[in-house]
């Protein structure tokens, strides 16, 4: 057990430097995230009227089945008419990147690879399989979660793309780290 929790801390530290990297050299979450123009009297708006830290959706309908065919007609129709959004707000600050954030990151990145190094030492097969079996992960990761946040909340392409590059490279990262360091079950044979 020593050994898997071992590796779970080496594979997340080989996810979180990867992560940091990405965002670092990588393009793609540069050219996702754009300024918003007028920000000044943006953010003077935004402080005024919102009522507090949360996550806002707009055009808002009641998600609870309560809304009436008429509401739901309407909300369908302002969708397609636009503009629509997500919206993240904070209306006091905080750091850009805080030590807590760093460290939550980093104890997110080590539980994960506890839960793929867990799945590693059950895996037989040479190393390359199992070093793609843990970039799989990352494209599982990927798929239900970037994607459905681009179907579902609009994030854009280049957005999802950069965390695709984020979770297969880290996940493949881990992967070869940690599978170093775990060796393969042995199948056993009668």
């Amino acid at each position: 057990m020593v050994r898997i929790v071992f590796a779970a801390i080496f594979g997340g530290l080989l996810m979180f430097v990867w992560g940091a990297a990405s965002h670092l050299v990588l393009p793609f979450e540069r050219e996702a995230l754009k300024p918003l123009p007028n920000e000044e009297a943006m953010l003077k708006t935004l402080g005024s009227d919102l009522p507090a830290e949360g996550m806002y959706v707009f055009p808002w309908t009641d998600m609870s089945g309560k809304a009436t065919a008429e509401q739901q007609k309407a909300y369908r129709q302002q969708i397609a008419a636009g503009p629509s959004g997500v919206l993240i707000f904070k209306p006091n600050g905080g750091e850009a990147m805080s030590p807590r954030q760093l460290v939550t990151e980093f104890v997110s990145n080590v539980l994960a690879a506890l839960f793929g190094a867990l799945l590693l030492v059950q895996l037989p097969g040479g190393f390359a399989r199992r070093v793609s079996s843990m970039a799989s992960i990352g494209i599982a990761a990927w798929l239900s979660i970037s994607v459905s946040q681009w179907t579902w909340y609009g994030f854009s392409s280049s957005f999802a793309i950069g965390d695709l590059a984020d979770q297969v490279g880290g996940w493949l990262l881990a992967g070869i780290g940690m599978a170093v360091l775990l060796k393969p079950r042995r199948v056993r044979t009668f």
